[in-house]
């Protein structure tokens, strides 16, 4: 036993005089004697001067910690700032045996407050892309006979409170990253790494945590390298994996993997940096698309808003209730200035693009190229409201000018019902396949300045429909306008619609209608002359609704006369009773009880004595009786009609 607890002694000691050996060991090195050595293999590495302000210290544990105050790390010659790393202070956690061999293993490298500037030159070469070593180097000794730092390994590296920018040298476009933590963790070199990032891209809120592939793979530029990702982009759940792959002049992400709240995608982008522009190409296929998903991450308007370029308040407040635009079309511009900072060439496929409010475009196929500024999508379809639409759309921003637009659309078989569920005014509907047809010019960088330099034509086509008469909404402007042209609509449950017909004629934002805007139910008939100023919103148009020959009406309660006017988001509806002769159809209906009054019989005569389809007219398809050049023609109708009127009233008071 005594020889057991002598044994244990002597291996105590040895520990104790080990330990001590150790911190002495320690204490003797001198680490700024390392600062030499350093800036020099810094420099012989990278061609860059490595200046370290604060000196080194030490903190002597079983894993040593220097501490490197105020350091600097030149810029490229010709980037724009002089330094393209500066840092309050460095924290590097080493290895102790390696440290007493004079050599670095570093367990954990921290960054605290650092500014890093990544920038590229107008031919796409970056800052971090170091010129390579000429040749062997001597390797430079540490003062005392130290050997240099032959090995450096790093496991854990912790950016704290840091800001990253990147300029591109080709437009100047600036991205700004504030980092509020960033941890990388890997084992080894040879082992995946960990990876948690916490802070904003261009203010917008990012934290983001996931797995990468090893450091040791990606220095030597084995790909593809594989990243996978998950957590919240400004709010929304996010997730994204990849492969990536390093290709002539450019970077390819192949496997795409994406998910930000509802959108969810997969495919693959590669971008060029060879060409005077960055060149983005995309193949991607995207199951789901919501415009709320990144309207949110864009901190742009809400998803109503972008989805159909009308103007939506984006607070609640009193404030900005007050401030809010009487404009139905958007006056927030887009960016049209960026298509130049960049080309692209892209085939999309969206299975169901979400518009916001339960709207959704299904099937949307998108093929496009831009280059210098100029958008071209030649092959732009989608399913949508039950039929299928087709556009051809151009989008030039390419002079540094006010940016034109060209577009062609053609929608076939869109579903009534759901058209006027989209505008805001559900009614039950059967039937009603609707066509239109759109080719105009715009200018502009907003909805509203597209919408006020308008050329071109609007034509829209709506086939026989029931329409149900049983709800009605007396906030909507369509239905006021529908109890004003139709005396049948609170009487009949349905109306029977046989054809509506839109012809707008359009140049610089004005709509001028001469009766090319026309409605025929079986009882009714009405067409519609004025003026449409999308310039500013406003529309002055005067309705003239006629009963149909052979109907039979009880009360003569029709409007030769209705108008439409005020601005486009609340526009009013008006009966002009002096030039309406049915004012003087329901003073006779007053003094009359049974069948059509006397009054009323003659107006009836009068609202039914033109002939033609007014829906054919509108359409430009049938001559109208009012341009008809026939002798019989020529005679005033007018004279008669008064005659007619004075006669009714005669009788009616028994003269």
């Amino acid at each position: 036993m005594r020889i057991f607890w002598t044994i244990l002694a002597v291996a105590g000691g040895i520990v104790v005089l080990a330990l001590v050996g150790v911190a002495v060991a320690i204490w003797t090195v001198d680490v700024n004697t390392f600062v030499g050595p350093i800036q020099q293999r810094v420099k012989d590495a990278t061609g860059r001067d490595l200046s370290i302000r604060g000196g080194i210290d030490i903190n002597l544990s079983l894993e040593p910690r220097l501490v490197i105050e105020d350091v600097t790390l030149g810029n490229a010659t010709w980037g724009k700032q002089p330094q393209m790393l500066t840092a309050k202070r460095v924290e590097a956690q080493v290895a102790l045996l390696p440290l007493l061999q004079r050599r670095f293993e570093i367990v954990r490298f921290k960054l605290v407050e650092p500014t890093i500037t990544l920038e590229t030159d107008p031919d796409g070469r970056g800052n971090w892309e170091f010129p390579p070593r000429a040749g062997p180097t001597a390797t430079p000794q540490v003062p005392g006979g130290a050997r240099s730092l032959d090995t450096l390994g790093i496991g854990d590296l912790e950016i704290d409170k840091g800001t990253m920018t990147y300029r591109d040298g080709a437009t100047g476009n600036m991205t700004r990253v504030t980092i509020d933590e960033l941890v990388v963790h890997a084992r080894d070199p040879q082992s995946p790494v960990s990876a948690r990032f916490r802070g904003t891209v261009d203010d917008i809120a990012v934290a983001l945590e996931g797995n990468l592939g090893p450091l040791e793979q990606l220095v030597q530029r084995r790909w593809p390298y594989p990243i996978a990702v998950r957590g919240e982009v400004n709010g929304q759940q996010a997730a994204v994996s990849t492969k990536v792959e390093l290709v002539d002049k450019g970077l390819r992400l192949n496997d795409v993997d994406l998910t930000l709240g509802t959108t969810k995608a997969n495919g693959q982008a590669t971008v060029l940096t060879g060409g005077r522009r960055p060149k983005l190409v995309l193949r991607f296929n995207v199951a789901t698309l919501s415009l709320a998903d990144l309207a949110a991450v864009a901190r742009a308007a809400p998803a109503a808003g972008v989805a159909t370029g009308l103007a939506t308040p984006v607070s609640n407040s009193a404030a900005d209730t007050a401030r809010r635009s009487r404009y139905v079309f958007a006056d927030t511009p887009l960016p049209l200035a960026a298509l130049r900072s960049f080309d692209a060439d892209g085939d999309v496929a969206i299975g169901s693009l979400l518009l916001g409010g339960g709207r959704h475009v299904d099937k949307v196929v998108a093929r496009f190229t831009l280059v210098n500024g100029r958008l071209e999508a030649p092959a732009l379809e989608a399913a949508a409201f039950g039929g299928l639409a087709k556009a051809n759309l151009v989008v030039d921003a390419s002079t540094g000018q006010t940016p034109t637009i060209a577009l062609r659309a053609d929608a076939r078989d869109f579903d009534l019902g759901a058209v006027l569920a989209a505008l805001g005014n559900p009614r039950e509907v059967k039937g009603g396949k609707t066509d239109v047809t759109l080719d105009v010019t715009l200018r502009g960088s907003s909805p509203r300045q597209w919408v006020s330099a308008a050329t071109g034509t609007l034509t829209a086509t709506v086939g026989p429909a029931t329409l149900s008469n049983a709800k009605f909404n007396l906030d909507s402007a369509l239905d006021r306008l529908g109890d004003a042209v139709n005396p049948f609509r609170k009487s009949d449950p349905m109306t029977e619609v046989e054809c509506v017909a839109i012809r707008l004629p359009l140049r610089d934002g004005i709509a001028r209608i001469d009766r090319s805007v026309a409605m025929e139910t079986k009882k009714v008939g009405v067409s519609a002359s004025g003026t449409l100023d999308f310039r500013n919103e406003t529309l002055d148009l005067a309705l003239n609704p006629r009963v149909k020959q052979g109907i039979k009406i009880e009360v003569p309660h029709i409007a030769d006369l209705v108008r439409f006017t005020g601005t486009f988001e609340a526009p009013t509806v008006s009966v002009d009773a002096i030039g309406s002769a049915a004012t003087v159809a329901r003073v006779g209906a007053a003094f009359s009880t049974g069948g059509l009054s006397v009054v009323g019989e003659t107006l009836f005569k009068l609202s039914t004595s033109g002939s033609g389809n007014l829906c054919q007219i509108a359409l430009a398809h049938a001559p109208s009786n009012e341009g008809a050049t026939s002798a019989p023609a020529a005679r005033n109708p007018v004279a008669p009609a008064i005659d007619e009127v004075g006669k009714a009233i005669g009788k009616l008071f028994g003269r």
